[in-house]
């Protein structure tokens, strides 16, 4: 008689029991130490499923030709199966047996005493997990279609490329040195030109790609930043109900001219958690689904088998973990890395080449990653990157550590965090900031390194930038100056403050272009002639109407609270003083209120966390396992779901009879008699012998099955 998985881990070698126990650290439950109930979490749907992420490809394709030979007989025969791989087979039956996936049915294979050590060869007769058989692509469609996993060889280009030691220094501290002047050049715009917010919440395309072309940068690389500049609350949403609009956040200046390696390191950490796609986010998710930036989408943008863990955090980490194992000094294809990563993580939803490929561009954006000078297909690792990678390696086993749920896959998006030697390393690659720029005849100012946030805001107002980098040039532009001035600026003024950040004396052909505008601005002059009157009660505004004193004003009443003068608001200032009518002068120039600006935040989910079997319990936790009473594992009755499943998966093939006792939704229980056709997604579907009508029954409910007599 072949054992179900719950006799198997009791009769299994000590080696074999230990080695499931530590992979699956996900399954233990501290208040229920029995085989029977860490049998039945690792048969659950969702724990198979874990399970099945935690395969790469070569043990994947194994495991669905296992799962296909299991639809029509529960026994696998693995020695002289003509649809599967011996070697193969035998490399992957160990990882699929320490997962739970699949163990040995032969009472002889699975027995302690045998010296096998669990069958790691592959003979013999195996058993897996019913649930498996729905939760892969089994079906005889299915079998039809290439797995989106494989990619043929031949196409992918396997070549290796050399990166020098200089390059990848001067490409990581430039790239670091020019995203982070982006991000600033990112919130400056959206705090001097606001972009309206659209009913869904987001920016349209058309917005992202006017904001694209001002920063000179690409349509993805716009989108990352923005959206990282939400997640790090540098941009908010106008408190506005009329026409609330995406600017600045009230504290973002302070936060950009903070230190530069911590921004560096908040906006890579932003990054590689972000849930969403940049390149459907540029594309849209389909023909009729059209998607804005800022905004959430309101379902899922990944079809097909759900993960534990975000697709686009899990691809990022696998680039990453890609891009380490190339070495420093090395570099592959995009196509190479693209299908290692799916080699890895075959049932990633990210399958689409253009989105491991947007991936590779932002890791050399954020200096993770550079490529060859003649080869720019081509992705190998910075330092930046390789202490990254090996740092999210250490904080995820520390985490697994604390948190054994995330295993066996052991990802988790909450250990996504740039390490403190990653900013170390940056800090030490960054060059110091210039407070100085050199500015040129030909109206360019050049910053020959990173600039001080003071002085880039201060060019701001008289340039615009044309390139960015290690260091910024900035064209000075006679509509900038001319919006500028036009504010009440004098040529004296405005040439001052350019000369207090030149490091030469100021060419003259900038000062010709200052002078020249301001005579132009000078023939035409707005000033405030008249004033305005606004009381709150109207009776104060009849007393002053009524006052022979304030008859030189010519007051004209235009509302109960409001009325005109025709003379200024000092000498309308004047003749109230005289009146002895207390009043306030308001200035234009005084400071105006800011609207406030509402950063959105992640809501605040509590999530419930199991406990789980600590590293110091972990011993003492499989010795209460291995020591439960023989007859309890011995015994015939199904006592769990994957006992049940087999059993009834059993009956099927043979035609045979069960009676079925299961319990209601008030935990009444009463037994049924039925014929099972076919069992799939977590119900039995059959014949009731009594009525002769076909019925669906939740396996969940199913307290014990036994053959009918």
């Amino acid at each position: 008689m072949s054992m179900t998985f719950s006799q198997w881990l009791s009769h299994s070698a000590d080696a074999d029991f230990e080695s499931f126990v530590r992979t699956r650290r996900d399954l233990l439950q501290p208040e229920s130490p029995t085989m029977a109930a860490l049998a039945a979490a690792a048969s659950s749907r969702i724990g198979v499923s874990r399970g099945i992420e935690a395969l790469d490809a070569q043990t994947l394709e194994v495991f669905i030709s296992l799962a296909k030979a299991a639809r029509t007989k529960p026994e696998i025969e693995i020695t002289g199966n003509p649809h599967l791989d011996p070697t193969l087979t035998e490399a992957a039956l160990p990882r699929l047996r320490d997962l739970g996936l699949a163990w040995p049915a032969d009472e002889d294979a699975g027995a302690g005493g045998s010296g096998r050590s669990g069958g790691t060869a592959a003979a013999g007769v195996w058993k897996i997990q019913s649930e498996a058989i729905t939760l892969l692509p089994t079906s005889a469609a299915e079998s039809s279609r290439a797995y989106p996993w494989q990619i043929d060889s031949t196409s992918i280009d396997s070549s290796t490329a050399t990166i020098g030691q200089p390059l990848i220094h001067n490409s990581e501290q430039a790239a670091v040195a020019e995203v982070i002047s982006s991000l600033r050049g990112l919130v400056d715009e959206l705090a001097a030109s606001p972009i309206s917010r659209l009913t869904s919440g987001g920016i349209s395309k058309r917005d992202v790609s006017r904001l694209a072309r001002t920063l000179e940068l690409n349509l993805e690389q716009t989108i990352t930043l923005l959206q990282a500049a939400k997640s790090l609350h540098l941009i908010g949403v106008l408190d506005d109900a009329l026409d609330p609009q995406w600017t600045a956040a009230d504290d973002a200046d302070s936060v950009l001219a903070g230190d530069r390696a911590e921004l560096w390191a908040a906006l890579v950490g932003a990054w590689l958690r972000e849930l969403l796609d940049v390149t459907q986010l540029a594309a849209g998710a389909s023909e009729n689904e059209r998607l804005t930036v800022l905004t959430t989408p309101k379902k899922s943008l990944f079809k097909g088998y759900g993960l534990s863990v975000p697709a686009m955090p899990l691809l990022r980490f696998a680039v990453l973990s890609v891009l380490h194992d190339i070495g420093l000094g090395s570099a592959r294809s995009a196509g190479w890395i693209h299908a290692e990563v799916l080699r890895r993580h075959p049932l990633l939803p990210a399958h689409e080449f253009a989105m491991t490929e947007a991936v590779l561009h932002t890791c050399v954006t954020f200096g993770l990653a550079t490529t060859p000078l003649q080869q720019p297909d081509h992705f190998g690792p910075s330092r930046f990157g390789l202490r990254l990678a090996a740092g999210l390696d250490r904080a995820m086993a520390e985490h697994a550590k604390q948190d054994p749920s995330n295993l066996p896959l052991g990802v988790s998006v909450e250990a996504l965090t740039v390490p403190g030697d990653v900013i170390a390393a940056v800090t030490e690659g960054l060059g110091a900031e210039v407070d100085t720029v050199l500015i040129q005849s030909d109206l360019t100012a050049v910053a020959t390194g990173p600039i001080e946030p003071r002085v880039h805001h201060i060019l701001r107002k008289y340039a615009v930038v044309e390139a960015r980098g290690q260091g910024t040039v900035y064209r000075i532009d006679a509509e900038t100056i001319e919006d500028t001035m036009q504010a009440g600026l004098t040529p004296e003024e405005a040439l001052a403050e350019l000369a207090e950040i030149s490091a030469e004396e100021l060419p003259s052909t900038l000062e010709f272009l200052v002078q020249n505008t301001a005579s132009k601005l000078r023939r035409v002059r707005v000033a405030g002639a008249r004033a305005v009157l606004i009381v709150d009660d109207p009776v104060d505004l009849d007393v002053i109407l009524s006052d022979q004193a304030m008859m030189p004003a010519g007051l004209e009443r235009l509302a109960p609270t409001v009325a005109i003068s025709q003379l200024g608001p000092e000498r309308t200032m004047h003749l109230l003083e005289a009146g002895d009518h207390h009043a306030l002068l308001h200035s234009a120039a005084g400071p105006v209120r800011k609207r406030r600006v509402i950063t959105e935040s992640e809501p605040e989910v509590s999530v419930r966390r199991r406990p789980r079997v600590s590293d110091g319990h972990l011993g003492e936790y499989m010795r209460i396992l291995r020591s439960a009473p023989a007859a309890a594992a011995a015994q015939t009755s199904t006592d769990e779901p994957l006992g049940h499943m087999d059993r009834l998966r059993e009956a099927a093939e043979a035609k045979q009879r069960v009676l079925i006792r299961i319990a209601d939704s008030q935990g009444k229980e009463r037994t049924i008699e039925m014929l099972p056709a076919t069992l799939n997604a977590g119900r039995v579907r059959g014949v009731v012998t009594t009525t002769g009508a076909e019925a669906s029954l939740s396996v969940a409910r199913i307290v014990s099955v036994t053959p009918s007599p």
